[in-house]
């Protein structure tokens, strides 16, 4: 820069000193200017190198602090941070601040490096880029197992869902957003410092208009910022009042041109009250109260998602309604645009039908499936059950093919007799094929519901889970061991039966030329001498199951009945509980069901005491029994033995051959008799007699585990369930203070309606001298005024404040409507749990009568058998009813137990006295009653809240005489309870009923009506 010389007409002799004098404090100014700016630019590069991890980890912090004060407030627990778990999937390894960029479509990236003909901004690569938006190793944290299968339960769920469910972090950054709403309002009401600096250089040519003909340079620099004042500090107070002090200072230097230096510096204020509209804590401070208000709401609001999360992911209850951000009249994210509505009632507190998360419905009884992993989980015993049941129909099949099989090896009875015992064995293998196919549709249905809860989960579909719960253990009604024994009877009948047919097909088929009757003959062959001992290692497999019967499951059954004797007393209880429910709502009206019709010896305990000394008697016979067929299988043992030695069995089953004394040394058709006798049927009957008893055992297990399980206590009335929610919902503590938010808005809109009527305080003092800080008070001012603007204007305030008023009654309405909402919801469960004690009574006296329907067959066929008479035509028919009956007793058994147990989590939840633990997992209360809830002594208020409003009836069932129950008209007199405030209607008239009427109250000053 070239510094201009002055025009002065002095010897250059007597100007050198004032030249070298001039040029020496450009000098320094152009130095201390460098250096300025040399600090300033160092100063920016170092603020702007950290700002966004500074302002990151300050927001965080502080919207902790701010949300750690709700939580304290509200008696809640501790809510989680923002941060992810570094073993979630959602997991960012990146630098929060400065993430690289995802994979991006490559048509649409040409636009980010070339649009409309432009070169775009070249950095945006400086980050670097990622290929993945999922932690790339969060599957290593999985707790898989040996065969990489993850393998969770309940609880193990629950903890997963918490790290790796998206909807449950959205939630988390609700809450943390809603808190910098509060921030954001607490700073409009704090101090506010403004400072920033700014110089410049301008050059004037010489022609400039006002240069004098002569060229100039000029430095100028001072401080700078973009609010009201270049360096100031502001404050907006609680009553309206607007405070401004600033400090506007300018040092200018002439480089070249006029030799001058002027410094000018105001030291200034301004405050403004405004004494009518803006003016008023009411008006001033709600947003800031909306806010911290809102947020309050918030952190209740999470503590309900938190409590109903566990529901959702173990009973697949529709997710509750978490935190919100509310802001202005249209809602938006922020607090922009605010008018005091808050977009009316708003969205917290809001109530919403919660429906089970179900596919349909389960077997009899029309029981809804719930969703969830118990759902699952009752999933998996249902196909448990279907595989039981394609055992018995296995089993049932070869039942009917051994009765096909024994009639080809006599003289069948009529002619109908073997073609009717192929169409049973058509009918049974039938039941069994489409028992099958709908096993498989099941196991279908079950993969894609396990997928569906990986979603719920936040976990990829193509994780192999596995489910396993101790929860529903009780229903494996027949212990897994004792299954196996069964199935391993069915293999051997199936194997034995295929031997004995191969036995048949070496027979051949004669006639008698002096009866003319058909008869069969087999040779000694080393093919017959196969077979036999075939049938020999096959049989013997029947002795390791006798003992493993004997060892382990006899003495499993044992156990199963003395805890059963165990439970007895627990169950009287609940009967003689039920049967007095039942007894008292008999003959009311308004109860949650009517149960008129009912059985009432669904409720008789005495049986029930008698119950395990049957059920005793019958354990120790089936013992006698199973002892017993240690001498049976050793003496088929000898039998076959001696067929494959060819030492024929003396037999008398042909009762021709007594009248045949020529014949009696035909030994291949006697041999055909003891191969008949001695082998196949023997076999058969023992194999089929032991297949019985151990049917028979396991419905014996089946029934003592069916009589022990029980349902946990439930037992309080609707009206006793509302005040419990009453206390202890944060939800309804929400809508509560949204309908008074919606209130308190008519008193911050109405105040638009008021005319502008302002104190003005200013006042500013500046610098005598060219030094910038020779402030003094002669150079002050002081300035103090009115300002009114008349409301002549106010057609949008007035529509805004008659919208206000609106909004208010629609609020009061909504408000009700959510308080009927929660009458209806828990009226609904309560409902639900009534209808499954009653349900679970009659269930589980429908798998006792499937039980002893499939028993009942059993004989039939045995008394048939005994008396040499073939199945009846509708035995087959008969026997796959009873297995299906049983099937659908025992799924419709276990689904009003889960139903029971959703409702029951459900009715906790709603009550709002669910606590879940630090990892979302429920602490189980056990037996929910009133008296537990509702005692002084065990106080769980969070907020007592206003008292319960009265009902017509008092919510409690007014019991009716049987001529009422016939149509006679009840009469109800009911009126207002005493101390419910009602306000005096507009005109100013009391309503003429006096029930009413007396319960008016007056207030003190009567409102003037226009």
């Amino acid at each position: 820069m070239s510094l201009e010389q002055s025009n002065d007409a002095r010897p250059i002799h007597e100007l050198q000193p004032k030249i070298s004098r001039e040029r020496s404090q450009k000098k320094q100014i152009f130095r201390r200017i460098l250096q300025s700016a040399a600090i300033i630019g160092f100063a920016g590069m170092s603020f702007v190198g950290c700002s966004r991890p500074y302002y990151r980890k300050t927001a965080d912090k502080e919207t902790t602090c701010l949300i750690d004060q709700k939580v304290a407030v509200a008696g809640l627990p501790d809510v989680r941070r923002i941060p992810v778990d570094r073993s979630s999937r959602m997991f960012d390894p990146f630098n929060p601040d400065r993430p690289p960029m995802p994979e991006d479509d490559p048509v649409a990236h040409r636009y980010m490096e070339w649009v409309d003909g432009k070169k775009h901004y070249p950095l945006w690569d400086v980050n670097g880029r990622t290929n993945t938006v999922e932690s790339p190793d969060w599957w290593q944290m999985l707790p898989l197992d040996e065969r990489g299968v993850l393998v969770i339960d309940s609880n193990t769920a629950v903890r997963l869902a918490a790290i790796h469910s998206t909807p449950y972090q959205a939630e988390v950054e609700t809450l943390f957003l809603s808190a910098l709403d509060v921030s954001s309002e607490r700073f409009l009401l704090d101090n506010q410092f403004y400072a920033g600096w700014q110089s410049s250089y301008t050059a004037d040519g010489p022609s400039r208009r006002g240069a004098g003909g002569q060229s100039n340079s000029t430095v100028s620099t001072g401080p700078f910022s973009r609010a009201r004042r270049p360096f100031s500090w502001q404050r907006r107070f609680s009553t309206g009042t607007d405070l401004v002090v600033g400090l506007a200072n300018n040092l200018s230097w002439q480089l070249s041109g006029p030799d001058s230096q002027t410094a000018t510096t105001l030291l200034d204020f301004s405050m403004v009250q405004p004494l009518l509209r803006g003016g008023g804590r009411d008006v001033i401070l709600e947003r800031l109260t909306l806010a911290e208000r809102t947020l309050l709401q918030n952190v209740r609001a999470f503590e309900r998602y938190r409590t109903g999360f566990y529901i959702t992911v173990t009973a697949g209850r529709q997710a509750e309604t978490g935190p919100s951000r509310r802001g202005g009249l249209f809602g938006g994210a922020g607090l922009e645009g605010f008018t005091g509505l808050g977009g009316g009632f708003g969205t917290v507190g809001n109530v919403q039908q919660r429906t089970q998360n179900a596919a349909g419905f389960g077997g009899g009884g029309a029981v809804p499936n719930v969703g969830g992993i118990l759902g699952l989980l009752q999933t998996q015993l249902q196909i448990k059950n279907s595989e039981e049941n394609i055992t018995r129909l296995q089993e049932n099949l070869l039942r009917f093919e051994d009765a096909l099989r024994e009639q080809l090896t006599k003289i069948a009875p009529t002619q109908d007799t073997i073609p009717s015992l192929q169409l049973q064995v058509a009918q049974a293998r039938q039941a069994l094929v489409s028992a099958q196919a709908q096993l498989l549709s099941s196991r279908t249905n079950y993969e894609a519901s396990l997928d569906a809860f990986k979603l719920v989960l936040g976990l990829p579909p193509y994780l192999c889970v596995e489910i396993k719960d101790p929860i529903l253990d009780q229903f494996n009604l027949i212990d897994t061991e004792l299954v196996g024994r069964r199935s391993e009877v069915a293999n051997l009948r199936d194997r034995v039966g295929r031997e004995n047919t191969d036995l048949l097909n070496l027979s051949k088929s004669e006639r008698d030329t002096v009866t003319g009757q058909d008869y069969r003959t087999i040779e000694m062959s080393d093919r017959l001498k196969q077979k036999l001992a075939e049938i020999t290692r096959a049989t013997q497999g029947i002795g390791q199951v006798r003992q493993s019967l004997l060892d382990r499951d006899i003495p499993q059954v044992e156990q199963d009945l003395e805890r059963l004797r165990g439970i007895l007393p627990q169950r009287q209880q609940h009967l003689n509980r039920l049967r007095e429910i039942y007894e008292t709502e008999r003959d009311m009206i308004c109860t949650l069901m009517p149960t008129r019709g009912l059985d009432n010896a669904l409720f008789a305990s005495e049986d029930l005491v008698k119950l395990p000394d049957v059920l005793g008697k019958d354990l120790a016979s089936l013992k006698e029994r199973i002892t017993k067929y240690g001498d049976r299988l050793n003496k088929l043992q000898i039998d076959l033995d001696r067929l494959g030695r060819d030492q024929l069995l003396e037999t008398q089953t042909d009762s021709n051959l007594n009248d045949r004394p020529s014949q009696a040394n035909d030994r291949p058709r006697t041999r055909f008799d003891g191969v008949r006798d001695g082998a196949i049927l023997q076999s058969q009957d023992l194999l089929a007699s032991f297949s019985e008893d151990v049917l028979a055992m396991q419905v014996l297990q089946a029934r003592i585990r069916t009589e022990s399980v029980g349902l946990p206590e439930v037992d309080m009335s609707p009206r006793e369930a509302v005040e419990i929610a009453r206390r202890n919902r944060v939800d309804w503590m929400n809508a509560r203070t949204s309908l008074v938010d919606s209130w308190r808005a008519i008193e911050v809109v109405a105040d638009d309606l008021e005319s502008f009527l302002d104190v003005v305080f200013s006042g500013d003092m500046q610098n005598r001298t060219d030094n910038p800080f020779s402030l003094q008070g002669k150079t002050g001012r002081l300035r103090v005024g009115l300002q009114w603007d008349s409301p002549l204007t106010r057609l949008q305030e007035r529509n805004r404040y008659r919208q206000v008023l609106v909004e208010y009654q629609q609020a009061k309405r909504a408000f009700y409507t959510y308080e009927d909402a929660i009458w209806q919801t828990l009226r609904s469960e309560l409902r639900n749990i009534r209808f499954s004690q009653y349900n679970f009574e009659l269930q589980r006296y429908a798998v006792r009568v499937a039980a002893e329907q499939i028993i009942v067959n059993e004989d039939l066929r045995q008394i048939r058998e005994t008396l040499s008479q073939a199945s009846g035509p509708t035995a087959a028919r008969d026997s796959v009813s009873a297995l299906n009956d049983l099937l659908q007793a025992q799924n419709t058994f276990l689904n009003v137990w889960v139903f029971y147990e959703a409702q029951r989590r459900n009715l906790d939840q709603d009550l709002g006295t669910m606590h879940v633990d630090a990892e979302n997992i429920w602490c189980d209360p056990g037996s929910i009653s009133a008296a537990r809830y509702m005692a002084e002594s065990q106080p769980l208020v969070v907020n007592e809240g206003p008292a319960l409003p009265p009902t017509p009836f008092d919510l409690q069932p007014i019991s009716s005489s049987p001529s009422d129950l016939n149509g006679s008209p009840v009469t109800v007199s009911q009126s207002v309870e005493s101390g419910v405030n009602v306000s005096v209607p507009e005109t100013g008239s009391v309503p003429s009923n006096p029930a009413i009427q007396q319960n008016f109250v007056q207030p003190a000053v009567q409102p003037t009506l226009p």
